[in-house]
Formats: structure tokens, sequence, C-alpha cells
């Protein structure tokens, strides 16, 4: 077959868009894999024969059939180039290098998948890594995040995250952390951490920090998949693992609503909720019943609590707004942090009006916490507008836009800036 050099462009781009979406999904997936059956001393050059891996799809896909098993492939390839580097290394002379494979079968259940990433979970939250540590390792590895979208979830500069990285896998490997579920008391130590470093991976897929869409599906199914797979170990089976699934389900529910055909946002006011998706909510409610009647509290709780508020809602003006603020105080009271307090605020205007809000606004940009994050200078700016306060309002939302990476929020703000008078 003869193409064109459009129908070559084409082939191409289609290539890039698919090897983008295996580096999202299957490279943390990979990496844990060969880590597995390499060792944690090899973290390294694991992830450097899965971006080999993935470069050489882009090479050479576009002008050869695309494998039936692209996934196979990469880890088949990544695998490979692995064993290649470690029989050239001298430190390996001595050791058992296995032998190149032709095909990635016998090892690529799901099931040894879904292992090797809850392993390296575990292994990743090891306490002798500090905790900035585990989460930047987490994410960086199993969710496949950039270092900027990190530097985004954590309100960090990207310099520091970077540097963090470079020490975290570091320590990962002179400490020789081994990829093996640790003993009980152990395991239940870590599992905090671990559903932390979840939920991130969860927000990043649903709010994404950076690119042009606003919504990363796959990073959310991966959070809920492997949140699944902790449910299904009787020890990580807590309240907090009920909690946390059931939130990420309400939000979840509500993707269909969340953008239109050109993937722009609709904000919750204008959102259609006949398109929320009604079995995921009653799977959300099911779990947050579990979750209540384990009987601790618990940040997930609380905030699957307040989610499950707005998804009973039938309307926008219908919404529980005291209830909202009422559970707000109380996550205060349990995990205090300039996050919830900004959420917070937000229940606050809407039960005691933007005077107040404004007020509350102020009082924690003097903080400085807020500096670099833009969603805090688009809820003063909205305020504001209420308050007929424009000319700040503008200032504000000026500032929200220079600070947005998403190109899709970028295009909503400036769109409700020119609608500024």
């Amino acid at each position: 077959m003869t193409l064109t050099k459009t129908g070559k462009v084409f082939i191409i781009m289609q290539t890039s868009q698919l090897v983008d979406h295996f580096f999202r999904t299957e490279y943390g997936k990979a990496v844990s894999h060969l880590t597995s059956k390499f060792g944690a001393s090899n973290l390294e050059l694991a992830e450097d024969s899965v971006q080999e891996a993935l470069i050489k799809a882009m090479q050479t896909w576009p002008y050869s059939q695309i494998p039936d098993n692209p996934t196979g492939w990469i880890f088949r390839v990544a695998r490979n180039k692995m064993i290649d580097q470690l029989r050239r290394n001298q430190k390996t002379k001595n050791q058992e290098v296995p032998e190149r494979v032709e095909e990635m079968n016998e090892d690529l259940s799901l099931e040894s998948i879904n292992d090797d990433m809850v392993r390296m979970m575990f292994a990743c939250c090891h306490p002798s890594l500090s905790q900035e540590y585990q989460i930047i390792l987490t994410l960086k590895i199993l969710g496949g995040l950039s270092i900027r979208e990190i530097s985004s979830s954590l309100l960090k500069k990207e310099e520091t995250v970077a540097k963090a990285y470079t020490r975290a896998k570091k320590k990962f490997k002179k400490d020789e952390i081994k990829l093996i579920l640790p003993p009980a008391h152990e395991i239940e130590n870590r599992l905090d951490m671990v559903l932390k470093i979840i939920y991130l991976l969860f927000n990043e897929g649903y709010k994404s920090a950076e690119g042009e869409n606003l919504i990363r599906k796959e990073l959310c199914e991966d959070a809920i998949r492997l949140n699944r797979v902790l449910l299904e170990s009787e020890i990580c089976n807590t309240p907090a693992a009920n909690a946390l699934i059931a939130l990420m389900l309400f939000h979840v529910s509500r993707f269909a609503a969340r953008t239109d055909n050109e993937g722009n946002v609709i904000t919750l006011e204008q959102q259609d909720r006949s398109k929320w998706n009604q079995e995921l909510i009653q799977q959300g409610l099911i779990y947050l019943e579990r979750a209540s009647e384990q009987g601790a509290m618990n940040e997930y709780l609380i905030q699957a609590a307040i989610s499950a508020t707005h998804c009973r809602a039938q309307t926008f003006h219908d919404t529980d707004w005291e209830n909202i603020l009422t559970l707000y105080d109380l996550q205060l009271q349990i995990t205090p942090s300039p996050i919830v307090e900004l959420n917070r605020v937000v229940a606050l205007e809407k039960v005691h009006g933007s005077l107040l809000g404004v007020k509350e606004i102020e009082r924690l940009e003097a903080t400085q916490f807020f500096d670099e994050y833009y969603l805090f200078y688009a809820i003063k700016s909205e305020m504001l507008q209420k308050l007929g306060n424009n000319e700040d309002a503008k200032e504000a939302l000026e500032k929200a836009i220079a600070l947005t990476k998403n190109e899709k929020e970028k295009s909503y703000l400036s769109l409700k800036l020119s609608r500024i008078k």
C-alpha cells in the first residue's frame, strides 16, 4: 500500500496519541513489573528501559502494523532492553541474568500486574523514605505523572520536585527496599499514605493540571482499580479505603456532564444532572454506608459525604450548603489544611454571603500559601463580582489565567474574563 505524505502524517499522529495513551496507562505497570523481576536496585534502569520501548514504538509503529497486543509488545521490548543492559553492566557478571524473550504471555496476567503495582505502592511508601519522597516517587513511577504535574498537585516548584525525585530514587536504591508486601502491622501503618497517593493520582485525572484535556479518565480508572485491589485484602478493607472509593465514584459519576462535546468546562451549577451516572452514585452510596458502619471518622468519609450531598441534590439550588459547611468545619478539626479552608470558603459564601466570603479569602491570601494556585484567584474573582467590585475581580481572574496550565481551564477563565464589564 502506498501512502501519501498526508496519510503518513495522519498515521504518525495516531501512533503518537496511542503511545501517549500507553505511557499514561502502562508506564507504571511496566516499571513495577520489571522492578519486581530485577530488584529495586534496578529501578532507574527499569524506567529507562520502558521509556526506550515507548520511543521505539514511536519510531516503528507508524511504518509497520501496530501489534495485536501493544501492551505485551512494550513489556517485551522493555524487558529485553533491560536484560541487554544488565549483561553489559560489569556488576552483573556474577549474577544470573534471564534470557531475552519473544513473548510476554507467561508474566502478563492482569492479576500479576495488579500484584506488582500494589507491591510497588507499599514499597514506595517504605518508612525509611520521607512522606514527600513517598508521594513523589509513587506519582512519578505508578502514575506516570510529569514533574510539572506533580508540582501542581503538591503546590510546589518544579525544581524542588525534580530534586526530590532524584534523591528519592537514590534513597530507594541505597536502602535496597524490597518489592514485597510488608508484615500486617506495617501494612496498616503504610496504608494511609497509599490511599493518599491513590487520591492524588485520581485528582490529577479528574482535573488535569496541564495539557489540552480537562479530564484524563485513564488516571481516574487506575486509581479506582488500585483501590478495589486494596479492598480485596481484609487488612486493607478499612473505613478510609471504603470512603475513598465512594468519593471517587461520586466524582466519576459526573464525568459526562463536566464537559461539552469539545471538552470545554461546564460548571457544577450549569451541568445537566440527567447525565450523571446514577449506577455509579448508587455504588458510591453503598461504599459510603460501609465506611460509616465501620465507625471510624476520616477525611475521605467527610469528603465523600460532601460529594454525596451534591449528588443527592436535584438541582444546584437544592444543594444543602449548610450541611456541606458543617462537614467542612468537621474536616478542619480532623485534617486542617489551607485547601480545606479554601473549599470551606465556597460553602461559607453560599450560606452567609459574598461579603463574609471575601473577608475569608483575604485572610487566606495573607498566608501566601495560594500565591501559585490559580483556583484561589478564580474563586476570589467570582466573589468580588458578586459584590460589584469588577476591577479587582478582573485582576484576580487575570492572575488565575496566568497561573493555569490546562488549556481548557484557561479558555473557560478567559471567556469569564471577557464577560466582566
